[in-house]
């Protein structure tokens, strides 16, 4: 929770510093969550023998819940206005 407070202090300036923790933080939301899924799909898969549908099912869920992330930390923003 410290580490939301500080990402929302950092953006709410509005200085350089401040869009670079943003872009920084919607890359690392995105990239995690979509490897993250593509990683556990990929070992269901091998474990599971059901080539490739794990994989397609963890990068559907990575993509929605880097969404639904994304939503939060516009929220987010919204409320620090």
């Amino acid at each position: 929770m410290k580490f939301g407070r500080a990402v929302q202090g950092l953006m709410s300036d509005g200085s350089e510093q401040s869009k670079l923790t943003l872009t920084l933080t919607v890359v690392t939301l995105f990239s995690s969550n979509i490897l993250g899924g593509i990683l556990v799909g990929y070992l269901l898969d091998r474990w599971l023998g059901t080539d490739p549908w794990m994989i397609i099912t963890g990068i559907t869920l990575g993509l929605i819940s880097a969404i639904i992330g994304l939503v939060r930390i516009l929220n987010r923003l919204n409320r620090s206005d």
